[in-house]
Parts: C-alpha cells; structure tokens; sequence
C-alpha cells in the first residue's frame, strides 16, 4: 500500500486532473464540433516548450509553460487567418498550421542546446506519467509531507482543472448558446467574442498543463472522447459532461493499473506506458457506447 501511495497514486491522480480540465472543456468543442482546435493545440505546444526553454536559459517551468501556452493561441489564431485568406476548409487550416508548429518543435528538440530540455519524442507524444512519484521533503511526515512531496505537474493540472470547471460553471449558459446558435449568441450579445477568446485561453492553459504529464496522445483523447462516450446516453449537456468525466474516470483509472501491472496481467516483460493504455481504452470506449446505444434501441423497437 505504501508504494502505491508513493509511486502509483500521484500518477493517477495527474491522469484524472487532466480528464477533468481537458473533458470538461473538450465538451464544449465537441457540442461546438471543434475538437480539432483541440489537436491543434495539443501539437503546437512543443515549440513553445523548446522557446521557453531557449529564452530563460535553463529548465524552467514558467518559461516554458508561458512559451507553451503563447504557441498554442498563436496555431489557432494563425489558422483563423489562414482560413480567412484562402479557400481552405476550417479543418484543413488547421492542420496545415499545427503540422507546421509541431514538425517546427521536433526540429527544435533535435538539434542545439535545445536537446536539454528533457523532453524526448516519446516524452512528448506519450508524457511522463511513470516518473511522477512522492519525493518527501527531509524530515516531512503524514499527509502534509507526502503533498509537499507532489510532482510540479501535479499542482499545475490541480490549477488548470479548477480554471475549467470555473469557466464552465460561470459561463455555461453562453457557451451553450454559442454551440447550439452561434449566430444568434453573437447577434444578440448574450454571447460576446470575447467569450470564444477566453474559452480558447483556458483550453489552451489544460492542455498545456497536460502537455508534460501525459503527452499529446492522451492530451487529444481526454479533450474529445469523454463527451462521444457520453453523447449516446445523454439528453442534456450537464448529464453528457457529468457521465462523460464519470466513465472517462473509470477508463483512466483502469488504464493506469493495466499498464502498470502489464506484467502480471498480460505476461509482459516489464510495465507498458500509461498515457498509451489510457488512450487506447477512451478511444475504444467511443463505437462501444454508440454500439451499445444501437443494441438497446434495437431490443426496445
């Protein structure tokens, strides 16, 4: 027990901090059929990371979660011009812009000083959740010294989680109306532009929060399959969101202990990668759902 409390249960607790902020946000982009803003940002983060980087001088998290944040506002906006001056699609657009900034990162990761910044490319696509453990202060006891013995990361996705579902208890009458009946919400002022920016900030804050904990593969299923897993089975917004993070918990949950005891579970040679297994539950989750969904409509005609 103490070794899961040391080694296993910071991590999983990282790994629901990051459903919560990118599930309840990811909602929204969902219902607004916008998840792709989401992949974008989770894939231009990277060069942000490596600027941070390059500017302080060293490994600092400020920095280079400043840097972050600056780069993935500046992939959607730059998609938003892009998709203004040509005859692109929205999601061609975006794809342009966030395979430019992410190909932009990896070459800035592989060459130079830029190498130190600890981040590798299987950090970066599959995070870093097996190296998030308890390192007590000398001296600490109890729980205050195993929470003063948190990871960083741990702390920055309890922020990032409390922003999300802030922004979502403040405003979510205007981000209905907006993803329901945009050109009504903006006609009528019940729903500004300056709405649709702050939204993007704080999405972009949760996944570049995320970013280092659980890379962007994880980063991209937390954002959009907690809301499809629900969409079958719920008839309101606050119960798709509410089942959405309950299920998306579960899957999480039982993706971290899978990898973690891959050993004893699937005969492995050593532990498999969380932020992958997770993944890979979510992902499987969606056509489950819809096809459960199909099976009881079927049985119930």
């Amino acid at each position: 027990m103490n070794e899961f409390v040391a080694i296993d249960l910071p991590a999983l607790i990282a790994a629901l901090l990051a459903l919560l902020a990118c599930g309840t946000l990811g909602n929204w982009l969902v219902l607004r059929k916008e998840a792709m803003t989401g992949d974008a940002i989770a894939h231009a983060v990277l060069p942000g990371l490596v600027a941070g980087y390059l500017v302080a001088g060293t490994h600092s998290a400020p920095a280079m979660l400043g840097g972050a944040a600056v780069a993935g506002v500046a992939a959607v906006l730059l998609a938003g011009w892009v998709r203004r001056r040509t005859d692109l699609e929205p999601g061609a657009a975006l794809g342009t812009v966030f395979t430019a900034f992410f190909a932009l990162g990896v070459t800035l990761l592989e060459t130079g000083g830029a190498r130190q910044v600890d981040l590798d490319p299987g950090c970066v696509l599959f995070g870093a959740l097996e190296t998030m453990f308890v390192v007590r202060p000398e001296g600490a006891t109890g729980v205050a010294g195993w929470l003063r013995g948190l990871p960083r990361e741990v702390w920055t996705l309890a922020a990032a989680a409390l922003a999300a579902v802030s922004f979502h208890c403040l405003f979510a009458k205007e981000l209905a109306l907006l993803a329901f009946d945009r050109e009504h919400a903006r006609t009528t002022g019940a729903a500004p532009r300056w709405l649709e920016h702050a939204m993007l900030c704080v999405t972009s804050m949760a996944i570049v929060a995320s970013f280092e904990a659980v890379g962007s593969i994880l980063v991209i299923a937390l954002i959009a399959c907690p809301s499809l897993i629900a969409a079958p089975h719920a008839r309101s917004v606050g119960t798709r969101l509410a089942l959405g993070l309950a299920l998306g918990s579960v899957l999480a949950t039982a993706g971290y202990l899978l990898a973690a005891h891959a050993p004893s579970v699937f005969g492995t040679a050593h532990a498999l990668n969380a932020a992958g297994m997770i993944a890979m539950l979510l992902a499987l989750a969606v056509p489950c759902s819809f096809g459960v969904r199909a099976l009881v409509s079927r049985r119930s005609a």
